[in-house]
């Protein structure tokens, strides 16, 4: 019989999840950024401890999680590196306002 946990691990995603340069390109355009090249930034955390299935088989272990997602400026263009100018231009600079004419 399998457990909740087991179930929920083993679910299937409901929509397609997103590669680095889809969840790069969200946070360029989530941040609002327009300029510069930017990499995927993930932080994990990691724990130390006693870990296994029961209290009785328990082994010295270690735990990663995620913490963190974000972006990190890039200085050279890497395999999943975007560049926001390509993905947001800038927008275009409003026409100047014409000049009012003099009244007579």
């Amino acid at each position: 019989m399998r457990t909740e946990a087991q179930a929920v691990m083993s679910a299937a995603p409901s929509i397609d999840p997103l590669n680095m340069r889809q969840l790069t390109e969200v946070l360029i355009r989530h941040h609002g950024l327009t300029e510069g090249l930017f990499d995927l930034l993930v932080e994990f955390q990691i724990g130390t401890g006693a870990v296994g299935p029961d209290k009785d088989r328990l082994l010295p272990g270690a735990m990663i999680g995620l913490a963190r997602v974000g972006l990190s400026p890039a200085k050279v263009r890497g395999p999943n590196t975007l560049d926001a100018a390509e993905l947001q231009p800038q927008l275009s600079k409003p026409a100047s306002p014409r000049p009012k004419s003099k009244k007579r």
